[in-house]
């Protein structure tokens, strides 16, 4: 005859299983939000990056930068859309001089979702300019994104900036 022994689980292993995975849960819901701000943060930089790229290129091309009166009117010169929602402005289009677009990017990323709308960054409040009359790159511009308070501290406090 067998003795058959039959194994499992005590309820003490059961626990110290249960309490390993509560601890591990708990860490990541802690962690989650600042991987989170840094992951914005670098997205913002990053894109703040390409902005003056396709500037750079825009001004290579035209020996000036852009009207930096909104937002709009920059993206506007840089997409090729101008007036009408997510058709390419022949305004823009045929110029001669024009060997854009300068920049390119998903539709989600522009306000209301239309390519001739504002660049939203991550936090949803449109990318700041100065090209006229830059502050802090003398040579080239100011781009700044407000941050995560969302608030237009021209490149000071949590603004993120590309000086």
């Amino acid at each position: 005859m067998f003795n058959k022994i039959e194994r499992g689980f005590t309820l003490i292993e059961l626990l110290v299983v249960i309490s390993i995975i509560g601890i591990l849960v708990s860490l990541g819901f802690v962690g989650y939000p600042a991987v989170m701000r840094t992951a914005y943060k670098h997205k913002a930089k990053t894109t703040i990056q390409a902005l003056e790229m396709a500037l750079s290129q825009y001004h290579s091309d035209f020996s000036d930068y852009p009207d930096d009166s909104s937002s709009k009117s920059v993206m506007n010169a840089l997409t090729g859309f101008g007036e009408f929602e997510d058709k390419p402005d022949p305004k823009i289009r045929n110029n001669p001089d024009w060997n854009g677009p300068y920049f390119k990017a998903e539709k989600k990323q522009f306000k209301y979702g239309l390519l001739n709308e504002a660049l939203l960054d991550p936090w949803q409040q449109e990318y700041k300019f100065n090209l006229s009359d830059p502050q802090h790159n003398f040579d080239g511009c100011d781009i700044w994104s407000p941050g995560p308070n969302k608030k237009d501290e021209n490149g000071s406090g949590d603004d993120i900036r590309n000086w």
